[in-house]
């Protein structure tokens, strides 16, 4: 009879370890998913950023179609689009945690306004010549894009 709850103890026992291993297991794996996730989620982010601002500003390669300005302390990429019947301004800017763009028809900028392109920290831009970079900020990471005008578009 001892022997017959010696061994039920240890089924129990085996049972029970095999319970903890398989729970901290799915905890782990949980804990990877996770991270897995939100890096391939901060890389989508970064990707789009770097891709819309490097597509807005190839297209805007002619004389005049990119300004680099400061308004309420933020750096504001402008770029202007000059057809024979309107003048449309383009302003790109991070606020509020987002990249945003605001274009307009009147040379009045308002910040805080326009369309959400994605997520972003903060943005700093600085000009010198014809070379344009961007300082991108997403969760403390600094990504650079370094682009060199052809035409005198800055």
């Amino acid at each position: 009879m001892r022997r017959h709850v010696m061994q039920d103890i240890l089924i129990f026992i085996i049972f029970s370890v095999f319970a903890v291993l398989s729970l901290v297991l799915v905890v782990v794996g949980i804990s990877f998913y996770t991270n897995i996730s939100d890096k391939v989620e901060s890389n989508a982010k970064i990707r789009s950023s770097m891709s819309y601002l490097e597509n807005k500003l190839r297209s805007n390669d002619y004389e005049g179609g990119v300004d680099v300005v400061n308004i309420d302390g933020k750096d504001v990429i402008i770029l202007s689009n000059n057809n024979n019947e309107t003048s449309m301004k383009t302003a790109i800017y991070v606020a509020d945690g987002k990249l945003q763009e605001y274009l307009t028809k009147d040379n009045e900028l308002k910040l805080g306004m326009g369309d959400t392109i994605t997520s972003l920290d903060a943005m700093k831009v600085v000009k010198t010549g014809n070379n344009i970079k961007i300082t991108l900020d997403l969760n403390g990471e600094n990504y650079v894009i370094d682009k060199t005008m052809n035409s005198k578009s800055i």
